[in-house]
């Protein structure tokens, strides 16, 4: 039984200056290396806020199957997901999360129509993705 409230403490540390790395971790992990993207003028080269916000989604979507998945005895091989996130001004000129279009593919699936039920059920009950306010759309594949 899991027992709320749950926490997650992360941290993230950088030097002065848009070219440092930015390095991150969690719990007893290995870090990861955090930039500001190209795209906002930085150097690249490590994860930026935005990779980890659609990596956040993604991952939680299919953490979240996976637990119904087990549960509901559904039979996979795997599942993989992609995500697309756009960012655009708003009416009054402020750049902003827009939209996150996920694909997600699913092998071996024994069940189908079970499958899309628990992956409706992943969209509802994913803790990140049922935060997030932006548009999001998920297409899902089976091979």
């Amino acid at each position: 039984m899991i027992k709320y409230p749950l926490h997650f403490e992360v941290r993230a540390k950088a030097s002065s200056g848009v070219q440092t790395p930015i390095e991150a971790t969690a719990e007893d992990l290995p870090p990861i290396a955090g930039a500001i993207p190209k795209e906002f003028n930085g150097p690249g080269g490590g994860y930026s806020p935005e990779d980890l916000f659609s990596l956040a989604v993604v991952s939680c979507l299919i953490a979240t199957f996976k637990v119904f998945a087990e549960k509901a005895q559904l039979q996979y091989s795997d599942i993989s997901g992609t995500a697309k996130l756009t960012i655009d001004r708003n009416p009054q000129g402020i750049p902003g999360l827009q939209k996150l279009d996920m694909n997600f593919t699913l092998t071996g699936v024994q069940d189908q129509e079970k499958a899309k039920t628990l992956l409706a059920e992943s969209e509802k009950y994913c803790l990140v993705s049922s935060v997030t306010t932006i548009e999001k759309t998920f297409n899902y594949q089976f091979s």
